[in-house]
């Protein structure tokens, strides 16, 4: 299967891995890309394996566009001298969310059947073997919807610790479905015509996985002001994971972070998340940490920075034990 090209730009924070793009899928002939992070003085034999996912209101971004990849996680997972699978997938509104959820079963589906096999036919000073028995799972801002996704119907146990950053996930409040001022980003009100616009020229069945901003988050602002978001995503129950938590019998430990200031993602999002994890599974450990910020409030935070310190250790305790 070709690989689309990569859309990302390559700045300094990926300089110590090596990336490798290939394609997990593949609809109305295009190809679906995924990158495959490998730290360049990976350690040999079985190591961890990091899947991550990016933001974007599922209506932009890409894999590897680096100002949604926060430079602390890669420090983090090469550090760790782990794997990391970084993946585009279908986009709104060309797509909906059960097109989203699709991707993101076949994009597990090929890691646990393609993954090892791939990385078996890369050149490479080291011998890379995925430890399965070690997944972390990382979503930033709507990624984290996808992560908890993952976590809600991949079999129990086989995701070892969860991170969301800035988590969309309540996508059936009123925030994202009602029309009234709020201002992503600093945003002014936009109209609900820049959405019409879009979709009326879109040509019929097409395929768009990936976008670097701020390429259509004018799309996604204002889907989210003119209170439009589940007109694209859709209503079935599957899509709506803060609700699925409490029909789950067992959920990994997890972490969430969020900046108190968040003008793209109200914080009250991760405070009810945690809230209701916490009442389903109160045995499984969970940490939120909210810090003074807008959205991506962690955009300069490094492995030095100290309210970052207990969030790794959290990980590293959970992911790697």
């Amino acid at each position: 299967m070709s690989a689309p090209p990569s859309t990302a730009t390559s700045p300094a924070k990926f300089d110590p891995f090596l990336i490798h793009r290939t394609s997990y899928k593949t609809v109305n002939d295009h190809p679906i890309g995924v990158d495959i992070l490998i730290p360049k003085d990976i350690k040999t034999g079985k190591r961890p394996l990091v899947v991550r996912f990016h933001g974007g209101f599922l209506v932009s971004g890409a894999s590897l566009f680096p100002w949604f990849f926060p430079s602390w996680i890669l420090e983090f997972v090469n550090v760790q001298s782990a794997i990391v699978v970084s993946a585009d997938y279908r986009l709104l509104p060309e797509a909906n969310g059960k097109d989203i959820l699709e991707d993101i079963a076949d994009l597990w589906e090929w890691i646990y059947s393609d993954l090892q096999t791939y990385l078996d036919g890369i050149s490479h000073d080291a011998e890379l073997d995925v430890d399965f028995g070690h997944i972390l799972v990382i979503g930033d801002s709507s990624g984290s919807y996808l992560a908890l996704q993952s976590a809600l119907t991949r079999p129990a146990g086989s995701i070892k610790a969860l991170a969301c950053l800035y988590p969309l996930v309540d996508v059936g409040s009123k925030y994202y479905n009602s029309k009234f001022e709020k201002h992503p980003f600093g945003t002014p009100m936009l109209p609900a015509e820049i959405v019409d616009a879009h979709v009326k020229a879109t040509a019929p069945g097409a395929t768009v996985t990936s976008a670097i901003p701020p390429d259509r988050i004018d799309v996604a602002v204002s889907m989210v002001q003119n209170g439009r978001y589940l007109e694209f995503l859709g209503s079935d129950e599957s899509l709506f994971p803060i609700e699925l938590i409490a029909k789950v019998d067992q959920m990994p430990p997890m972490l969430v972070t969020h900046g108190r200031e968040d003008s793209a993602v109200p914080v009250e999002e991760s405070e009810r998340l945690v809230e209701l994890f916490r009442k389903k599974h109160p045995n499984t450990p969970v940490r939120l940490n909210i810090q003074s910020g807008d959205h991506g409030f962690d955009g300069e935070a490094t492995l030095e920075t100290e309210w970052l310190k207990k969030d790794m250790a959290f990980i590293v305790e959970h992911w790697l034990a």
